[in-house]
């Protein structure tokens, strides 16, 4: 293990981002979350994302707080105390600290392409359609067989997302308005039975099961915004990082650190092709 420890930002704040965040920052290292936007997650209590409405939140045992000032954001890189939440423009973010390693873990679909190669001495995706060498320097595989895998320039791009076993449509709403809450994250729900209010109009749930993830109570939506992510069995995960997110974090840690190493990522290809997959 390298006593070398790295400067990390990290795009996004969903499960997979904020099981990065978690992972990078037991191991030391001085990690920050970037959202500029209010986050869209419906699993919140498998995210930081509460920390963006809330100023903070934890995920298994580490805390991450909205740092909207610069003495909270220095605060939390030199203390290591929490993780700070970062919510100005990225440009910004990228000049106000020397960033020794970015990580594009935003995994909602962009308008635009987009791409963080060249935004730091080592930058990672993870985020859908990252291509190693084009959009970023290495990938971190998010689906697929093998979560954590890494790629190098020229091994093209990781699996697409597949549908979880037991996924379902979530639960839309109905009209516009402002969200209120009657069910909360891990609640058990019948079909039709309304989990929530949109000014005076019930949203009802469109099959039974556990409410594993649910919108932020006071929101503004729009009709059709997704409210409520109902798993089917009620024995889902409705809190914590999942077995693949943490695959995924570990894989992140492992590209870190062999970049601090100075260790080329393994690669089966290399491997195939009589190498042992590892230059120095």
């Amino acid at each position: 293990m390298s006593d070398r420890h790295s400067c990390v930002l990290i795009l996004g704040i969903g499960e997979t981002a904020s099981a990065i965040a978690r992972e990078l920052f037991l191991a030391d290292h001085i990690v920050a979350l970037h959202q500029a936007a209010p986050p869209p997650d419906l699993r919140r209590k498998m995210t930081f994302s509460d920390a963006w409405f809330d100023g903070s939140s934890v995920l298994e045992g580490v805390e991450a707080r909205r740092a909207d000032l610069v003495a909270e954001f220095m605060l939390g890189l030199r203390s290591r105390m929490f993780v700070p939440v970062l919510t100005h423009p990225l440009q910004q973010i990228l000049e106000r600290w020397p960033w020794e390693v970015v990580v594009d873990a935003e995994m909602a679909p962009r308008r635009e392409p987009f791409g963080v190669r060249n935004l730091a001495g080592l930058t990672i995706g993870v985020s859908p359609g990252s291509v190693a060498g084009e959009s970023c320097d290495l990938v971190v595989d998010a689906h697929g067989k093998d979560p954590g895998a890494i790629r190098r320039p020229g091994e093209g791009p990781g699996p697409a997302a597949e549908p979880e076993p037991g996924e379902s449509e979530p639960a839309r709403a109905p009209v516009s308005g402002i969200f209120s809450m009657i069910k909360d994250i891990g609640n058990v729900v019948e079909a039709g039975e309304a989990f929530g209010m949109i000014d005076g109009t019930p949203a009802l749930a469109p099959y039974a099961g556990r409410i594993r993830g649910i919108i932020k109570h006071g929101r503004a939506v729009a009709a059709g915004t997704p409210l409520a992510d109902i798993a089917a069995s009620t024995a889902a995960q409705v809190a914590g990082m999942t077995p693949r997110n943490r695959l995924i974090a570990r894989g992140v840690a492992f590209a870190i650190e062999m970049q601090a190493e100075g260790w080329t990522p393994f690669s089966w290809d290399a491997l195939n092709e009589g190498g042992s997959g590892f230059t120095s």
